[in-house]
């Protein structure tokens, strides 16, 4: 597990210093822009990552699975990239017709409720085309062992510059036609980033290789490519289809409100983001040698670390929520549950470990795509119901049943068809250890001062997570690192 913990770190790493600047970008832009303003952004990304899922025409999965038989560098692996270039092309020609083709119907259906947006469409097309290319170079990185640079671009890179485009609108520098521009821009720019380590990588090949890919390999593209745009398209309905519909049903402020509060959630599943851009191209590798044992090490290590995380992070999150609520303007208010149950089903994903990536990666793959389009139903129809009852809490409790009901499908298939089962009596004391740590930070008077509250708040709840995971010995390779670190300090615990 060396190359995933190594790369994993980093991307941490990355992904936190990112998680601090969306966290001063979420707040700052909470006060500088309208619910309708912040609407507008969450919308036109989600429906571009919803159109480019579908024009990669299921590439990317492609590279997941059956890179490892192009791999080899002094052959410029074979002519891979120049075929996924191609791919993109081809499933952004498409894309443009489509849009052509519904436009009409998007400017009408938003005409009332999110006027805003009709203004903006026509960013729509750039902005799919940049996520086009950054998922083709980014997952082509991560198959040849270099999750680090998509990560720290996305992550990072690209915050610092929204954050200044924010500032210089919010001191009233540019006009808000200016800042939705240079935000559009500061999405594409991760795109650049990744070509350039390419050709500075000397990954660049893009000169293809004729009589490579057998009728076999060829036959198992397609169908793998096929299976693909069904799946993939329907986990990215899945992630973004609260936004679209609460948009929809509740307008451009609504999912502004809902967009602000679903970001506080998703803090808890950034380690695990990190931990699958590396572990896709070491457990397709393990696939190829047939190494389960290996695999299933994974599975249990990765369960176990991610569970330790998320809980902590939960706790964290839901014993300073009034606190949080506290650093958003007004009208923001209400969006507590939200928070609650979007990072109750990011727990649940944590708590499943790299379940996603052995079931995608493994022979049965096709099953992903049955299982997306059940979560897929589950999906419209629990928002359908949900939000005309509880408004934008109803979309954050159907999200949360989709995650919950899609991870335990994907657990219940790793045990039938290879028997891992990898969770244990530290499990247990795990779930323990953070009911006993939530509670006495939960309930601890307030001061009245903000910060001070914040961080009393956040020492007595994660100080005393850390302390019981080391002394009942709940997280194995976390109480490792741990305790490495404090030796640094002549600690001993």
């Amino acid at each position: 597990m060396g190359i995933i913990e190594k790369q994993a770190t980093k991307n941490v790493i990355y992904s936190y210093l990112g998680a601090f600047l969306g966290f001063i970008t979420i707040i700052f832009s909470s006060h500088a822009l309208s619910p309708d303003e912040n609407g507008l952004t969450r919308i036109l990304l989600s429906l571009s990552i919803l159109m480019a899922q579908f024009a990669g025409l299921g590439f990317n999965t492609v590279t997941i699975r059956l890179f490892p038989y192009f791999r080899d560098h002094d052959k410029g692996h074979h002519g891979y990239l120049f075929y996924g270039i191609l791919v993109t092309l081809a499933g952004f020609s498409l894309c443009v017709i489509f849009y052509f083709l519904s436009k009409d119907y998007l400017i009408e259906s938003n005409q009332e409720k999110s006027k805003l947006f009709v203004d903006y469409t026509h960013y729509l097309l750039p902005l799919t085309l940049f996520t086009l290319f950054f998922n083709l170079f980014d997952y082509y990185l991560r198959a040849c062992y270099n999750s680090v640079i998509g990560s720290s671009s996305k992550e990072f890179f690209q915050r610092i510059i929204i954050l200044i485009v924010l500032a210089a609108f919010f001191f009233k520098w540019i006009n808000f036609s200016a800042f939705v521009l240079l935000y559009v821009a500061a999405v594409c720019f991760p795109t650049f980033i990744l070509l350039y380590y390419i050709i500075k990588l000397k990954e660049w090949h893009i000169k293809p290789v004729r009589g490579f890919v057998s009728k076999e390999l060829r036959k198992e593209i397609i169908k793998l490519s096929l299976y693909s745009i069904l799946a993939g398209g329907a986990g990215v309905l899945i992630s973004n289809i609260d936004i679209i519909m609460v948009n929809q049903k509740l307008g451009l402020a609504q999912a502004g409100i809902y967009g602000i509060a679903f970001y506080f959630g998703t803090i808890i599943i950034i380690p695990s983001r990190s931990l699958l851009r590396i572990a896709m191209s070491v457990v397709s590798e393990a696939f190829k040698k047939d190494d389960i044992k290996e695999i299933h090490s994974i599975y249990n290590k990765s369960c176990n670390t991610q569970l330790t995380i998320g809980l902590l992070l939960f706790i964290g999150i839901w014993g300073n929520i009034d606190n949080i609520m506290l650093l958003l303007p007004p009208e923001y208010r209400g969006g507590e549950n939200v928070i609650l149950f979007i990072s109750l089903g990011y727990l649940v994903d944590m708590a499943t470990g790299i379940n996603y990536v052995i079931v995608l990666t493994s022979k049965y793959y096709r099953y992903d795509t049955y299982f997306m389009l059940i979560v897929l139903t589950l999906t419209i129809v629990t928002n359908y119901i949900l939000i005309p009852l509880y408004g934008i809490t109803g979309s954050a409790i159907a999200t949360a049943i989709t995650i919950s009901f899609y991870n335990i499908l994907r657990w219940l298939f790793l045990y039938y068809k290879f028997k891992m089962q990898p969770y244990d009596l530290n499990t247990i004391k795990l779930l323990l250890i953070g009911v006993i740590s939530f509670l006495p930070g939960y309930f601890i008077p307030a001061t009245g001062i903000l910060f001070l509250d914040l961080a009393i708040k956040s020492s007595i709840i994660g100080g005393l997570f850390i302390l019981l995971i080391l002394k009942l010995e709940a997280a194995p390779d976390i109480n490792a690192k741990i305790r490495k670190n404090l030796l640094l300090f002549h600690i001993k615990l």
